[in-house]
Parts: structure tokens; sequence; C-alpha cells
């Protein structure tokens, strides 16, 4: 049987307790769209995703990142995902290798830091450059990509918002997205790697131990945007479920818990 479903992948602990017949699954799924840092560690869970979502790439560390995300596909030949990042890099992303060098080696000779400038991006791969409101003001739901999409409190709130647009009528399973926990389930491997990759959040959720997008931030958090957010979600025909128990999502009675496989 064709499997239909939407898999948001994010980097809780949760998904280090799949099993080999969930994961097989989840491979098998269409679409299993990445947030974040997760596609630089796919390899440790054993599942590939098909979509990327890095959407705000603003400060240098988060920057530096998205790079490195590009040179795990590159170093391992990963072709065919579809990266879905902020508009604001969309004259900035490079595929040739010897142009790339080239730029580089220009804007040394100039004097200029290029380090935000340009993105050694994997082959064949394809890209899709959108927009979010601001996650105070004005924020509404998005029918169109061509318009800036819902965002509050942390990058599922858009992600849900593109899947709405993209995938209507498909059941959405999150995989991974637990909130209980500042850890990532690539922690360990995240602390040795040789560049900065910590920003402003980074201190505030050792601090609390919670995922950030929980944390009380100006008197919100996600959590208080999530009935609009699936009331949203059930307009374009699709029914959202939390993979993870122990997610704040389904403790908190705000999406239903539902098997990976189920």
């Amino acid at each position: 049987m064709e499997k239909n479903d939407i898999i948001i992948l994010g980097s809780g602990m949760s998904i280090l307790d799949l099993s080999e017949a969930e994961i097989q699954y989840i491979n098998e799924c269409p679409v299993r769209i990445a947030v974040n840092k997760f596609m630089a560690f796919y390899k440790k869970v054993n599942i590939m995703p098909t979509h990327v979502y890095y959407v705000d790439a603003y400060q240098t560390s988060v920057r530096l990142f998205l790079q490195y995300i590009f040179d795990v596909c590159r170093k391992d030949k990963i072709e065919n995902l579809t990266f879905i990042l902020g508009k604001h890099l969309n004259c900035k992303k490079l595929t040739s290798n010897q142009l790339y060098f080239y730029i580089k080696q220009k804007y040394f000779n100039l004097r200029k830091n290029d380090n935000s400038n340009f993105f050694l991006v994997p082959k064949n791969c394809s890209f899709e450059f959108i927009s979010h409101q601001d996650w105070l003001e004005g924020n509404e739901w998005s029918n169109t990509l061509e318009r800036p999409l819902f965002h509050y409190r942390g990058s599922l709130s858009t992600v849900l918002n593109y899947v709405s647009i993209k995938y209507p009528d498909r059941p959405i399973k999150l995989v991974g997205v637990d909130f209980n926990s500042p850890s990532y389930f690539f922690q360990d491997e995240l602390e040795q790697l040789n560049f900065t990759w910590q920003d402003w959040t980074t201190p505030v959720t050792k601090q609390e131990k919670i995922h950030f997008s929980a944390i009380p931030y100006e008197g919100t958090t996600i959590f208080d945007k999530f009935d609009f957010i699936v009331e949203n979600l059930k307009s374009s025909g699709n029914e959202i479920f939390s993979c993870s128990p122990n997610s704040l999502l389904v403790t908190k009675n705000l999406v239903k818990y539902g098997q990976v496989n189920m």
C-alpha cells in the first residue's frame, strides 16, 4: 500500500527510540522534511530526508551551519534534495566549485569578508525560497508560498504552514519533535564541531533545560498558537500526529499521539 504521510523530522532525543521497522516506514514515505540541523546528522538515525528546511540563516553561526549541511551532502554525494531556504539567500547560492573559489579569492584580494555571502551547494538539488511573517505582529496563516508564511516562536509553525500549501489532504507525523529537552539527538557530535554553531538561544535553553520554543519569551510560547495551527491544518485536510508520547505537544493535549507506522 502506497504511503501518504508527510514526515517532519525534528532533532529531539525520542528519535533515537525508533525501531528498525519504524525507520523503514519513514524512509518509504514520499515526503520527509528535515528541520534545521537534522540533515547534518541523518546517518545517526538512518533516515534520509527528501527536504531540508533551513530558513532563518541570519546569524553568522547559523549560516556556517547551513554550509556545513551543504558540505555533508556534497561529501556523501546526496542528490535530489529540496532545500527550503530564506529568500534573503536567493542570490547567494553557487553550484560551481570553480566559480565559488574564484569569487572567494577575488574577495580575499579585495580584503572583504566573504564568509556570509556564498554557499557551495550539492549537485542536482532543488531550492525553494520562502519568507515568513513577524512572529508577533500581523501573523496570519498563508495559502500561497508567494506570500510570507505563518511564524510563531519556532520553525515548526512555518514548516506546518508550508506543508498545508504544498501537501494538503495528507496526514502529518511529527518525529523527534519533543520540546521537552534542550539537547539534540546529535548533541555529542555537535559539541565536537570545529566552528561556532551556538546562537543567542543556546545559553537560555541550557539554563531552562527545555527547547527554546517552549520557554516563555516576551510572555509567549509556541503552544499559545497551536490550537490555531491545528485548526488551519484541518482546513487544508491535514491531520497532525506526534509520534513521541512524551512530546510536550502530546502531554499538553495539543496534538494527538500516533504511532509512526499506524
